[in-house]
């Protein structure tokens, strides 16, 4: 049974952005599609620092930022066994194929660009947050290999 979007929309999301206003714009769309639970940072050490206090579901990470970028960022949050299993969403005007490639190859679930549509962002959140919860489902309700 798929979950309802509403206890979806309860899963923490983090949000990296280093610009305070696309920051604060992905925050206000979040919150007006309903999402209740949302943690920003604005950069990658910060944000692994949240990571290794307080549980996330999902992260909207950005690539270009200062202090850590978002592409090791992400090779930290995939080398960690304790985060690897984290959805990341790289949010990013980098417009070079080969570096979105390079991001899902580390472990990215999906990109979108800095001029998101806020429509295709939520619908991206929802599907990613839905496949976690049927992955954990279907670990729940398998029997252990003997």
């Amino acid at each position: 049974m798929i979950p309802d979007p509403s206890l979806l929309k309860q899963a923490p999301i983090l949000v990296v952005e280093d610009t305070q206003m696309i920051r604060v714009l992905l925050i206000r769309h979040l919150k007006s599609e309903g999402f209740t639970n949302i943690l920003e940072a604005p950069d990658g050490q910060q944000a692994l620092d949240i990571l290794a206090t307080t549980p996330v579901e999902l992260v909207l990470l950005d690539i270009n930022m200062p202090v850590l970028d978002g592409v090791a960022t992400l090779e930290r949050i995939k080398a960690d066994p304790a985060l690897k299993d984290l959805i990341v969403i790289m949010v990013t005007a980098v417009d070079k194929i080969e570096s979105v490639a390079h991001c899902i190859q580390l472990g990215a679930e999906d990109y979108m660009p800095k001029l998101f549509n806020p429509i295709l962002l939520n619908a991206r959140i929802l599907s990613c947050l839905e496949k976690r919860w049927l992955r954990r489902e279907l670990t729940r309700l398998s029997p252990p290999a003997s």
